[in-house]
């Protein structure tokens, strides 16, 4: 005759419970994220689109997007269901003075997380460019014979161009005793289409005179341009009345030391008249 025993009852059942709770279970994966890129060119106002393919085994509860500034966050969005569609960005002005990148992380239901990174490179626009750099002249080639004929009192001008469509001139330490004495430095126009660059400066008798620079190049080291001048065959040969030149100018950083016209502050605010300002016309 068998024996009952109520702790081997207790135990089987015990045992039970632990199996069934096993077999209960279902384990879960931690969540992935994949982006279709990682890495974009763009300028301001350019569009950035990415896919993100998320998976949450554990249940889907958040995707939060942020933009970062040199690693310092700037702007975040939270979406509380995965992304029907590709995510886009639009770069603006302020991003082209930092390494910009949009972080994607992901969060499950169990509170499990997975990231990815977008990094966008901020390419300049033409009209950035000038405005970031001052730009020192560097050579005055004469289309005609390929000649370098830029004045020695040239070398050192240095000119800086402002938001608000004003530029100035630093003419350094030398000086050509005529143009650089005699003209004040007013406003521009430039075309962000054409690249034609329209300088108007003004000389002590009130005459304005507007000069045109047809930008072929322009990056963070060199400003490259076309320009005709008339009126050389003054000098003789080999110039002739109408020529082409090609001026070239350096980029430099701005700085704070910047010294306009002359050497010395007395005449940083302009030469003692006013500017002309006619309206440039620039198609």
């Amino acid at each position: 005759m068998k024996k009952y025993s109520p702790y081997l009852s207790g135990l089987c059942l015990l045992l039970a419970v632990v199996v069934f709770v096993s077999c209960g279970e279902k384990s879960t994966e931690p969540p992935t994220i994949q982006l279709s890129q990682t890495s974009a060119t763009g300028s301001s106002g350019d569009e950035i689109s990415v896919s993100v393919t998320t998976a949450t085994d554990g249940g889907f509860k958040s995707l939060v997007v942020t933009k970062l500034w040199d690693g310092d966050a700037q702007d975040t969005e939270t979406f509380n269901a995965p992304l029907s569609g590709a995510y886009t960005y639009t770069v603006v002005d302020e991003d082209a003075d930092h390494v910009v990148t949009i972080n994607f992380t992901v969060t499950d239901n169990e509170g499990r997380t997975a990231s990815a990174e977008l990094v966008i490179s901020i390419e300049l626009t033409a009209r950035q460019l000038l405005l970031k750099y001052n730009w020192q002249k560097s050579e005055e080639i004469r289309d005609a014979d390929e000649t370098n004929y830029i004045n020695a009192a040239y070398v050192d001008d240095i000119y800086r161009f402002n938001a608000d469509g004003t530029y100035n001139k630093s003419i350094g330490e030398l000086n050509d005793g005529l143009g650089d004495v005699l003209n004040q430095y007013c406003i521009y126009d430039f075309n962000d289409n054409t690249l034609r660059l329209l300088l108007s400066k003004t000389d002590f008798l009130g005459g304005e005179t507007v000069d045109t620079l047809n930008i072929t190049v322009i990056d963070d080291t060199q400003l490259r341009a076309s320009t005709t001048i008339y009126g050389l065959d003054f000098f003789g040969p080999p110039f002739t009345a109408v020529e082409p030149f090609t001026f070239t100018y350096v980029a430099v950083p701005k700085s704070s030391n910047f010294d306009a016209y002359a050497p010395g502050a007395a005449d940083d605010a302009g030469l003692g008249w006013n500017c002309a300002n006619t309206p440039l016309v620039n198609p």
